[in-house]
Formats: structure tokens, sequence, C-alpha cells
């Protein structure tokens, strides 16, 4: 009887630490995820910052190089990339981030020249489709504003 008892008494504790211990070792998984999670972003943002400062080395080179006009080209194509980005992100922003992004993109269209969509005839001047496309958020912002003044 006393053999019985002990065993019972043991048992309770014992599978009360197994379950503790997996506690501890799935939290640690998570967290361990979760770390692993946070650095991937973290380098995925570092990654898209050094390729915007090469497109922004390469236009400066350019520039040096006494090509203005492909610098200025190369840096409309790299603003028209980022705008369009901004925009595919705001449906998923909050409130604060959507007016500060539609605010920046009025003060954009004010000081950027308009891209006008290359004609047929004209061969030389080749615009991409991020450039039409960033040409149109600024010309709906635009637009928001000048609406927005009028009442």
């Amino acid at each position: 009887m006393k053999t019985n008892c002990m065993k019972t008494d043991w048992f309770v504790p014992l599978v009360g630490l197994a379950a503790i211990a997996a506690a501890v070792a799935t939290g640690k998984a998570y967290l361990d995820f979760e770390r692993e999670t946070r650095a991937g972003e973290a380098l995925t943002v570092t990654l898209d910052r050094l390729y915007q400062d090469h497109q922004l080395s390469m236009a400066l080179k350019t520039l040096h190089d006494g090509d203005a006009a492909a610098a200025a080209r190369r840096l409309d194509w790299l603003l028209c990339e980022h705008i369009v980005r901004l925009d595919s992100e705001l449906p998923s922003a909050d409130a604060r981030t959507r007016t500060y992004v539609e605010d920046a993109f009025q003060r954009i269209a004010l000081v950027r020249p308009r891209v006008v969509p290359a004609k047929a005839a004209d061969s030389t001047t080749d615009y991409s489709d991020d450039q039409i496309v960033a040409e149109r958020i600024l010309s709906r912002a635009s637009a928001a504003h000048h609406t927005a003044l009028a009442n």
C-alpha cells in the first residue's frame, strides 16, 4: 500500500513539471521564431534601402558624367517607383499614414514636372509604366487637393 501511494504522490508533480517544461520549450521556440521573423524583415528593409542608394548613386554618377537628362530620367523613374509602391500600400495603412501619404502626394504633384505619355512618333522619349501610373496617382492627389480647397 505504501508503494502504491508513493507512486501516485510522485506522478502528479512529475506531470506538472513535464507540462511546465513543454510550455517553456514552446515559448522559447515561439520567441526564436519571432526573433528570426523580425530579423528577416529588418534585412528586407536594409536591402531595399541599399537598392535605393545604389539607384541614387547611379543617377549621381550619370550627372557627374555630364548627362543631366539621363540622370533626371533615372531620378524620376526612382521617384515614380516609390510613388507606385506607396500607393499600393495605402489600402492596408492606418488613417494617419494615409493622410500623410496623400498630403505628400499633393506636395509632390505641385513640384514634379508632368510626364506626358509617349507618342508613337516620338521615339526619343521613353516612359515606364511606373511613370505613367505615378502621373495618374499624382493627378488624382492634385485633384483631391483642389476639390478640398474649393469646399
